[in-house]
This record gives structure tokens, sequence and C-alpha cells, in this order.
């Protein structure tokens, strides 16, 4: 499968390349109120509205590095949208068969956590939002 790679956390992550819709900067980030760290708020991309969320900050760590105007990842899936920020994009790789495990390993010895949306919204719907 093509594997879309990037590094948050201190760690690399990988996800199937058709939940990719495109890669952006220069994006105003709109703050929500009342929402936990790693949600750092809204864009407004090609008249859709995305989530903007911090890998870094929801996988435990630190704030991703980019300060100011990150490279923002966008997904889509169903009729869901989301975006994330991480500390660096690695790109695009062919994964071969992982046999149903979440860790794989790249021909350059890249260890990546196999992740997909899904399981990101999941971590989301159960931050404590609000004071």
């Amino acid at each position: 499968m093509e594997c879309f790679i990037f590094e948050a956390a201190e760690k690399c992550f990988g996800m199937e390349a058709h939940y990719i819709y495109s890669i952006a900067d220069d994006i105003q980030i709109t703050p929500v109120p009342l929402a936990p760290p790693c949600y750092r708020g809204l864009i407004y991309f090609r008249g859709d509205l995305f989530d903007v969320i911090d890998m870094g900050s929801l996988m435990g760590k630190e704030r991703s590095l980019p300060n100011g105007n990150p490279y923002v990842i966008l997904l889509k899936w169903g009729q869901r949208k989301l975006s994330l920020i991480s500390d660096k994009i690695i790109g695009i790789t062919w994964i071969e068969n992982n046999n149903g495990s979440q860790t794989v390993f790249t021909k350059e010895g890249r260890t990546v956590e196999l992740i997909t949306p899904e399981e990101i919204w999941k971590i989301l719907s159960e931050l404590p939002y609000g004071p």
C-alpha cells in the first residue's frame, strides 16, 4: 500500500495515502475557545472547514515544532475532514503487506506506526472539552 509518513511526538506515523486530500501552507488557523491543547482551531480550505489537530500534543508530547505558519496535512474520508500539524513530513512510500501489524518498517529503516483518521477521531472524541 502507498503510505504517507510524517513525524510527531518523536515517532514516525503513517496512514494510507488515499486519506490525504492535500498539503497546505500559508493557512490562517482560527482558534476555538474551550478546546483541548491539541486542538489548534479551524481552517477554511477550498470551500471546506477542517479541524486542526497538533499531533505532537495529541500523542502526549509537547506541541509540534512548527510555530507561525506550519504545513498542514488535510485529510478527507467519508463526510469527515481533519487537518494535522506534524513536526516533519517525510513523504509517500510503498509499504508491503503489514499482515495486520500496527508497526511497519520502511526500506530506509524507519519504524512507522500505522494510524487511521478514525483512530485520531476516536482519541479526539475522548478528550475533555470546556472548563
